[in-house]
């Protein structure tokens, strides 16, 4: 066996232009192979595809007569690549046809037509083949090399069976019936072109996990990446080889890769084409690798294994730039609540950064099925190495019988997660030892033997961290009240992402990108897009902000995605969303057209009967109702566990079912409203839901009714609804002469632009935009559905905010209208929409202007009163002129708010290059302020670029006075602190909008606008 040699080559790519230079290569590599041969009885040659360039005839003749010799004197196994076919001879569309359809569909004769490119490639290995596969079918070859005191198993696969011209990454599979088995045999290659990343993600997973159980060494080319060696599978020491190139113009690194046992290791050489000549520049052992690999803590290795099961994030997301994400690559500390023993409210939050570090040794980590529980603990063990403690990962599900043979159990944990530790050494170690205890809330066992299990774990512990499911008890007197747990635990509730890490989490996935990697400016424009994509799919806490559902969502806004939520259909990915969380419990793709009629149904019974639980009972009779309507048959208690299996119910106490997430349910109200749009009982609902636009159900259901339907009537009710909205007021113009803002225009302070760190100031922006959004929080289904209009309707308290309400809310949905069918709207129809989402929040700003210029005296004694109450409370003396002035000033900055939070609102609502010549259009129909800079944020908003000129040409049309020329500043100031732009730039910027550039001001002007709002 030591005799034995195996060398590997790749990605020749012959063809006429560099024939010369791939035969030079190939004479050096037969002089080598003498030499080798001295050393070596049997020396096996491993091509892993693209020997030609385009899949030609002449292109093998070039370089048959080397391989002929190759073959003749020693062993010869070859696997293709894609560049081995022909794609000019693929004329027809049938070839395209056949590769939509399922990849475990097609037989023996599809694959021929597809793979008709090859005939070449066929050729040239079969004139060429030494010996025989054991077995072979299509798409895959095996042999069994006899070497005396041992068998050699080689196995190839044709990865580019499925390749196009222009071929991406994930696209590819590999149909799993025509994968050979491994011949029983004491050492087993695997030889295939594609790397597994380049095959679809449930096709990758299903390849990978075979060649990691079968296969000792895996061999891969296509990726010309230098000397790229990794252990996938410690169980059975896979050694994955990414193969040199033979010939790359646009690398400097190419050449040929060497490999041989040695008792129970490998050694791997490689050969690099220098001078005309090849040179061995580097050698290393298998065991080497495994060690690198690794990581250790106390000088016990932790296992390759459990190593990358703990590094993986568990769902095959796939991210453009990034073969192979991994839990660090994406990974965001989510914010932690502690819960006393009293109220689960106004405890402080803090990052879940800290648990390690902190006083407490024993703790408790409380959240739903996707808060990422688990995902925490698995960065914990990742910390705890780091920090030189011994960490131990428990999982409860896996653990049978709690109180009995602890021992055994902290054993099986132990060889699972480290090398060569005995339970003895591990407990009698005086490192820190941390118990991640996972799943707590499934752990089997009495009352009795749980307690024991704890107070073991206890003894042997130093730091005890336990996650458990919200569900473990829903009232949470389980874990407040006399449980398992002592009162020396404490308790925290994991919180769902908030602006500031929702935006942290977009950064580390845009930061991946390799467009972003050395660009700035690039990262941050695509973090604003996918930041305020997010925030408008999660709405008012539809689905929860968890890294689950970020991560689907960052996903999906991908180019080459079949779901494209850029375009601004959102409701297309909450069915996605939908689909997805049925077909993972179970269900059936021919099955789907029956849920979704059954929980549309089921939702309707909701909304009729206003209800926000069900009992057992009613839910039965309606299941009853649903199988006599539809001529079908249902078991309810199949039924209702599933439903709940998928997240679409939730089952409380008492046997009460509930949606579990509001997303669903809107769906489906609004699915059912939108086939029966023509009943007069629709009819009346839906104008019930325009009227009350305000309430959070109502604004819900109509944003999910316009994905379901695009009637007129819909549109139609919504514009004229939003016509009715400040109705005696015009769109204000901003032309204002206000005598109290013209007596301090000297005094007005100057806007400065403070050189920021752009990323940083973005963080501080969103967290307190968490600061605010937390003390007005909605972040139960229960309050977000159907008591809280009743609250609503008593906070709102008069007629005038409610009817601002009313703006707001229609001008989200006017804007969401005008995105979501930017392409099939025509001019006119966006004119109408867009028109009024414009207008309604200009009356309502005309109506506060008007009133303050109106009312100017009136409104400034009731400042100078509140200022002197806010000052006497301070034991401040103010002289009547200090009083006035500063009154002035207060009034001024709440002109200049108001202006600015109506504007950067409806640029936000509507801005969309999709939609820019039509916004531009109506704003230069205003032909005032109001329009100009209106026109000029919503540009901004978007990120985009814009010429000092094309600037100064707005800025010269405006009519000059305090308000204007302030409201537009800070427009630019918000602009340029939110977007890159070189030095240069925004000097430029800032001298033509008159903004002092690099001022020693720390004052930022929209950190004022912010406090002033």
């Amino acid at each position: 066996m030591e005799n034995a040699l195996f060398l590997n080559i790749s990605d020749i790519h012959v063809k006429n232009e560099n024939k010369e230079r791939i035969i030079i290569k190939l004479k050096a590599l037969i002089r080598h192979l003498n030499v080798f041969s001295i050393e070596s009885e049997n020396i096996f040659i491993l091509v892993s595809g693209d020997i030609a360039y385009s899949g030609l005839k002449e292109e093998y003749e070039y370089v048959y007569d080397y391989f002929e010799e190759l073959a003749t004197k020693y062993h010869l196994i070859m696997c293709p690549g894609n560049h081995d076919h022909d794609f000019s001879v693929y004329t027809s569309i049938v070839r395209n046809q056949l590769l939509k359809a399922e990849v475990d569909s097609l037989d023996d004769g599809s694959i021929e037509l597809i793979t008709q490119g090859m005939d070449a490639y066929y050729k040239f290995d079969e004139s060429l083949t030494t010996f025989r596969p054991d077995s072979y079918n299509k798409l895959s070859k095996s042999y069994v090399l006899n070497l005396g005191k041992r068998k050699i198993g080689i196995t190839t696969f044709n990865t580019a069976w499925c390749s196009q011209r222009n071929e991406k990454g994930g696209d590819m599979s590999f149909p799993t019936k025509y994968i050979i088995d491994a011949p029983q045999c004491d050492i087993n290659i695997t030889m295939l072109h594609h790397p597994l990343s380049w095959l679809e993600p449930n096709n990758h997973k299903q390849l990978r996990n075979i060649l990691r159980e079968r296969s000792n060494i895996v061999i891969t080319g296509h990726e010309h990446v230098e000397d790229s060696l990794r252990i996938e599978s410690e169980s059975n020491k896979c050694l994955m080889l990414e193969a040199m190139s033979f010939d790359d113009d646009w690398s400097d690194d190419n050449g040929f890769i060497t490999f041989k046992f040695e008792e129970n290791d490998v050694l791997i050489k490689n050969f690099k084409w220098q001078n005309e000549e090849f040179h061995e520049i580097k050698q290393i052992k298998q065991s080497e690798i495994i060690k690198s690999n690794s990581i250790s803590t106390n000088n016990y290795i932790v296992k390759i294994d459990y190593l990358k099961s703990i590094k993986d994030i568990g769902v095959n997301f796939i991210h453009p730039d990034k073969d192979d994400l991994t839990l660090e690559d994406v990974f965001i500390y989510p914010n932690l609540k502690k819960i006393d023993g009293n109220s689960k409210l106004d405890m402080k939050k803090f990052s879940s950064d800290s648990i390690l570090s902190g006083g407490n040794k024993k703790v408790i980590l409380i959240g739903d099925e996707y808060c990422g529980k688990s995902t925490l603990l698995k960065k914990y063990f990742l910390d705890s190495v780091k920090k030189g403690y011994l960490p131990l990962s428990i999982d409860c599900s896996t653990v049978k019988r709690a109180g009995l043979e602890y021992d055994k159990i902290l054993q099986r944990f132990l060889e699972v997660q480290y090398e060569n530790l005995s339970l003895t050494e591990f407990v009698n170690s005086t490192a820190t030892k941390v118990a991640l205890i996972d799943s707590f809330d499934l752990i089997r066992g009495d009352r009795k033997s749980v307690e024991l299990f704890l107070d073991k774990s206890a003894r042997v512990f130093d730091i005890i961290i336990i996650s458990v499911s919200d569900s473990f008890d829903f009232n949470g007197s389980e874990l407040i009240g006399e449980n398992y747990f002592d009162e020396s635990f404490e308790k925290y509730e994991m919180l769902r992402l908030g602006y500031k890490l929702r935006y942290d989490l977009v950064h580390k996935w845009n930061s991946l990108k390799e467009e972003c990697s050395n660009e700035n400016k690039v990262l941050l424009a695509k973090n604003d897009l996918a930041f305020k994509t997010i925030s408008r799919i999660i709405g008012r806490n539809y689905i929860p902000s968890t890294p689950f559902f970020l991560l689907t969502m960052l996903q999906s806004m991908e180019n080459g995605n079949s779901l494209d939520v850029n375009a601004g259909s959102y409701g297309y990915y909450y069915e996605y969303l939908i689909t997805h969380s049925l077909g993972s419990a179970s269900v059936r793709k021919e099955e789907l057209d029956e849920f979704f009629n059954y929980v549309k149904e089921l939702s309707s019974h909701y909304f009729t009967n206003n209800l926000q639980e069900e009992t057992t009972d009613n839910l039965w009779d309606f299941n009853l109702n649903f199988c006599q309507d539809y001529g079908v048959r249902i078991d309810y208690e199949t039924r209702i566990s599933l439903l709940v299996k998928a997240k679409i119910m939730e089952k409380k106490d008492g046997g009460y079912y509930k949606f579990k997430y509001p997303y669903v349910y809107y769906f489906f109200i609004a699915k059912h409203l939108a086939e029966t749009i023509r009943d007069e009982k629709t009819i009346e609902i839906i104008n019930g839901l325009v009227s009350s636009l305000g309430k959070r159900r109502s604004m819900s259901i109509l944003m999910f009714l316009t994905h379901h339907s695009r009637d007129e009537s819909i549109l139609d009710k919504v514009v004229e609804q939003a016509k009715k909205l400040f109705k005696d007021n015009s769109p204000t113009k901003l032309d204002l002469n206000i005598k109290f803002i013209n007596d301090i225009v000297d005094a007005l302070p100057k806007l400065n632009f403070q050189k920021q760190d752009r990323f940083q100031l973005r963080r501080a922006y969103e967290d307190r935009k968490d600061i605010i959004e937390e003390n007005n929080s909605v972040d139960k289904f229960d309050d977000d559905n159907f008591q809280s209009d009743r609250k609503e309707d008593e906070q709102a308290g008069t007629d005038l905010l409610k009817e601002m309400n009313l703006t707001f809310k229609s001008l989200e949905i006017l804007g969401q209208l005008s995105r979501n069918y930017y392409g099939s709207l025509k001019v006119p129809q966006k004119k109408r929409l867009l028109g009024e989402a414009i207008d309604a929040p200009l009356r309502s700003l005309d109506f506060f202007i008007d009133y303050i210029k109106d009312e100017t005296d009136i409104v400034l004694d009731a400042i100078e009163r509140r200022i002197s109450e806010q000052n006497g409370e301070k034991n401040i003396n103010l002289t009547q002129l200090q009083l006035k002035e500063m009154a002035k000033h207060f009034l001024f900055q709440l002109v200049l708010g108001l202006s600015y939070t109506f504007l950067t609102k409806i640029s936000s609502s509507i801005g969309s290059n999709n939609l820019q010549p039509v916004i531009d259009d109506l704003c230069d129909a205003h032909n005032s302020n109001s329009g100009k800079i209106l026109k000029l944020a919503t540009m901004l908003e978007l990120g985009n670029s814009i010429s000092v000129e094309h600037l100064r040409t707005i800025l010269q049309s405006l009519d000059k006075n305090p308000i204007s020329d302030n409201l537009v500043k800070s427009i630019i100031l918000n602009y340029l602190y939110m977007f890159e732009r070189s030095d240069v730039e925004v000097q430029q910027i800032c001298a033509v909008a008159e903004i002092s550039y690099n001022s020693v001001s720390k004052q930022i002007g929209l950190d004022k606008l912010n406090k002033n709002n």
